[in-house]
């Protein structure tokens, strides 16, 4: 049986299921996002790209899809509310990853990493400097490697690792769980 189709309804790129934000309908008529895509009723999809989050109600996509006039339940929805779901798949997918043994931290445990090609992609925190992050780079393009940035400051880093103090770049080796981390990496980069 094959997977119902889905486009977004802003760029009408096509999507997978775990790809897309589904948006339903809420008992008084106003957009909500289905986060576990179980929500019964009418459904939209949107991919996690900033531009067409923001246009779902200035070009009229989501009126459009639904076949009614709608206005935002809140100021730049859905961007703020999927942004802040994506920080907390991020801090849990990350704590999970370094209790898998998946993640690791601190400088000189990266760079011998790296240099063991023990490393499948480096990220870094919303708030490294650029000079960190320039040197990082430069690492990860001579290994080959994706440099990642999180939507998590390197305190939130630090406290998702269960470690005390800051950490401005991760080391992760594929796994079941870094490969769902890398996925919601690249959707906080879409939003940013």
């Amino acid at each position: 049986m094959s997977e119902a189709s889905r486009s977004c309804v802003a760029c009408r790129s096509a999507l997978k299921r775990d790809d897309g934000l589904r948006i339903v309908l809420d008992p008084e008529g106003q957009p909500a996002i289905d986060w576990r895509g179980r929500l019964p009723g009418r459904s939209a999809w949107a991919c996690y790209q900033k531009d067409c989050l923001a246009s779902l109600f200035a070009r009229g996509a989501l009126a459009r899809a639904f076949k009614q006039e709608l206005q935002p339940p809140a100021k730049r929805w859905p961007i703020p509310q999927v942004i802040a779901h994506t920080q907390k798949r991020q801090r849990e997918l990350i704590g999970l990853a370094s209790r898998a043994g998946e993640l690791k931290s601190g400088a000189n445990v990266i760079e011998r990493l790296v240099i063991r090609n023990w490393a499948d992609y480096l990220v870094e925190s919303a708030d490294v400097g650029s000079t960190v992050s320039g040197q990082w780079k430069e690492r990860a393009e001579r290994r080959s490697l994706d440099l990642l940035p999180a939507l998590l400051s390197s305190s939130e880093l630090g406290g998702a690792l269960g470690k005390a103090g800051p950490r401005s770049v991760l080391a992760a080796r594929q796994g079941p769980v870094t490969r769902r981390l890398r996925q919601e990496l690249k959707r906080g980069q879409a939003l940013i």
